[in-house]
């Protein structure tokens, strides 16, 4: 019986789900005619807001970490680029061209 909700942020999900077990317990004598098994019910939606916060809280954590592993990865390949490209001159210069290959150097010129 799951149905699909308005499309709403993460953070209004978590918000408006707090928001409806607090009014359910509230108005459980009305609710709980309906259909519902309360409390367990709201107590097993007020652990999944719980358990999702934490969830994100972490998911968070390592967005910022893997920003900044990808930010120290990218200066890292620039600088291996460049001594790439230096390698790479210096070989050309120093050896003839069918030893290049002995290298990993492909070019033709």
């Amino acid at each position: 019986m799951t149905t699909k909700t308005s499309s709403m942020t993460f953070n209004d999900l978590l918000t408006n789900s707090a928001l409806m077990t607090n009014n359910i317990r509230l108005n459980a004598a009305k609710v709980g005619r309906y259909g519902l098994d309360l409390p367990a019910f709201t107590d097993e939606m007020d652990a999944d807001v719980a358990n999702a916060t934490t969830l994100n809280q972490e998911q968070e954590h390592l967005k910022s970490e893997l920003k900044l592993k990808t930010e120290a990865l990218n200066l890292l390949n620039e600088k291996l680029m460049v001594s790439y490209a230096l390698a790479k001159k210096t070989v050309k210069l120093a050896e003839t061209q069918p030893n290049w290959v002995a290298y990993g150097i492909t070019d033709k010129k």
